[in-house]
């Protein structure tokens, strides 16, 4: 008997895209923000080796409310660097705000700074180089709201080694932060657990099979004459399917009408080409279920006998509630696979 692929073989491809979404993610988390990263709840700025708390208030428009970098509102604003590092303490700092005309947004760098010529004609405030003990404190007030670079300068008194960072901010309008992102990767995540426990194949025989019952063009089948054994009009009295490629035809007719809830019977499949003619020497094989509450046939029917002129014998249906059912037949025949998707009112 012919065996349904398998759903959980997933496309390496789709493996891949899927883990480097997720590591674009984290990537973009950790370099997004320039020198500032957020450890431990607290914001941090990093010169060089140099490490320092870093805070930004505006307190004239929302009181004690502490901010790593984006501003929602324009207004008097405090920036300030409670020291990690003690030789800060006697470090003259330099502090500067430009307007960001980089076009690179959160991911400017220290890099793109260094190549601007016009840096003075950019900058919106400058405190100059001046040490101050234990905590670094600028104000500026900001009278419109954009895009902005905070630049830090150190130099280290003894080596005269000069230390930068750059922390690219908004003033205004702080956009929706990386949620969409994280959004995404998880709708991505899901979407491949589906892909794997078979559930967009299932889905998609159901909304195949609500088309088919949907369509005004279902050809009925006519009558054939009965043999002795009668599985010609039993398979004449189904409706005619075709296959998802197109490749066969099928028709079904069970041996109890309507179907009963909780009992054992089969039926007779009729198994055609395209171009109608009977199927000899096919693998069947049987399976379905409820797409809605996503679970299967309660039992394993199978194909027990040939009766010929295409006719094949089924057994072992069995349906255990009322509501929508579909038959799923994969059919190997003449070197070709291909399914069929029958569905079912009980």
């Amino acid at each position: 008997m012919g065996q349904r692929a398998n759903a959980s073989a997933t496309p390496r491809w789709i493996v891949r895209c899927v883990s480097l979404l997720c590591l674009a993610l984290l990537q973009q988390v950790a370099l997004g923000h320039g020198s500032v990263s957020l450890e431990d709840d607290l914001c941090l700025i990093e010169v060089g080796f140099f490490r320092a708390h870093f805070k930004v208030y505006i307190p004239d428009r929302l009181q004690h409310e502490r901010f790593c970098e984006d501003l929602p509102v324009a207004g008097e604003t405090v920036f300030v660097m409670e020291y990690v590092h003690s030789a800060l303490d006697s470090m003259p700092i330099d502090f500067r705000i430009i307007r960001n005309l980089t076009g690179l947004g959160r991911f400017t760098r220290v890099q793109d700074i260094e190549k601007i010529d016009n840096l003075d004609e950019l900058t919106v405030f400058h405190h100059a180089a001046a040490a101050q003990a234990d905590v670094f404190t600028v104000l500026h007030d900001f009278q419109s709201t954009g895009e902005f670079v905070g630049v830090v300068t150190v130099r280290h008194p003894e080596t005269q080694q000069v230390y930068k960072a750059v922390f690219p901010f908004k003033v205004g309008f702080t956009g929706f932060g990386y949620w969409p992102l994280f959004v995404l990767a998880a709708i991505a995540l899901h979407l491949h657990y589906l892909y794997l426990n078979g559930r967009f194949a299932r889905w998609t025989r159901a909304l195949l099979a609500s088309a088919l019952l949907a369509a005004p063009s279902g050809i009925m089948s006519d009558a054939k004459g009965a043999d002795a054994q009668g599985a010609d009009a039993q398979a004449a009295a189904g409706e005619l399917w075709i296959s998802r490629s197109g490749e066969f035809q099928v028709r079904y007719a069970g041996d109890l009408q309507p179907p009963a809830i909780n009992r054992i019977h089969g039926g007779v499949l009729h198994l055609e080409t395209r171009t109608g003619e009977a199927v000899a020497d096919a693998r069947l094989t049987i399976a379905g279920g409820m797409p809605q509450h996503d679970h299967g046939l309660p039992t394993q029917p199978r194909v027990t006998g040939y009766l010929g002129d295409g006719n094949y014998r089924v057994e072992g249906l069995r349906y255990h509630m009322h509501g929508a059912w579909e038959l799923v037949i994969t059919i190997d025949a003449q070197g070709k696979r291909d399914t069929v998707v029958i569905p079912l009112q009980l």
